[in-house]
């Protein structure tokens, strides 16, 4: 009996000293893991850090530490102070266009307004005087658009019954219509010409074969070229009495004179 104790013993020595080294061995490595303590709630391990560059400047590790890229901050910093002056932009290989010429009008000499009808010329006119019963000593003065645009006679027909006469024709000027008489082509416009004193109170009268007749200027600045001589009808006494009304555009407004 005591020998197989004796046996059983020297069977568990062995297997109690192997459990022994093995509680050693796994006491020591907690004991390198341990955190070691720096200042007051702070902890650091004693684990090297992965890929930190050993202490030779030459080793592998410090020259790639040396050629790490620049850490975000740092990209970020640098952003930062870059200039922000944008690109230029690129070049156009295509001309500009070139400028337009710039022209010049000029208006002409004399143009009518804009709307208003050309002036009346004798070149453009048929005129006839004839005779009327009444008013008593009166001829009638008739011209007749023979263009193709309507003109326009301003104030009253210039008259010279002979080469002596000094002045035209005086004007009666209560026969001063309201607007300006324009003669459509094919139409008339009329002046009546009260060529002596009814009452024979008239001087210096005459018989007159014929009258020349001028056009007045729109300013009145004198007559324009151009005449027209025109035959009277027989037996025209005029003395110094003689008058000639406006242009009028109706016959009844010539004759009220």
């Amino acid at each position: 009996m005591t020998n197989r104790i004796a046996t059983k013993t020297r069977h568990l020595l062995p297997l109690a000293a192997i459990t022994a080294s093995a509680l050693v061995g796994l006491t020591a490595c907690a004991s390198d893991t341990k955190p070691t303590a720096v200042g007051a709630g702070t902890t650091v391990t004693t684990a090297p850090a992965v890929g930190a560059p050993s202490g030779n400047p030459n080793s592998p590790g410090a020259q790639a530490s040396s050629q790490t890229p620049s850490s975000p901050a740092t990209a970020a910093t640098t952003a930062a102070t870059a200039p922000t002056t944008a690109p230029s932009a690129p070049k156009s290989t295509t001309q500009p266009p070139a400028a337009k010429p710039t022209t010049k009008t000029t208006k002409p000499s004399a143009p009518p307004a804009a709307g208003r009808p050309a002036d009346c010329t004798t070149a453009h006119l048929k005129a006839t005087v004839t005779n009327l019963t009444r008013p008593i000593n009166h001829v009638l003065l008739t011209v007749t658009n023979t263009g193709s645009a309507p003109c326009s006679v301003y104030y009253y027909p210039d008259l010279r019954f002979d080469a002596d006469q000094q002045a035209v024709t005086p004007p009666l000027e209560d026969s001063k219509p309201q607007a300006v008489v324009t003669i459509a082509p094919g139409e008339s416009a009329y002046a009546a010409v009260g060529t002596s004193a009814a009452d024979g109170s008239g001087g210096s009268g005459k018989l007159e074969k014929q009258v020349e007749m001028f056009l007045e200027a729109r300013d009145q600045s004198g007559s324009l070229p151009g005449s027209l001589k025109l035959p009277l009808p027989a037996n025209t006494y005029v003395d110094d009495k003689a008058f000639v009304t406006y242009w009028q555009s109706d016959l009844q407004s010539a004759v009220a004179w």
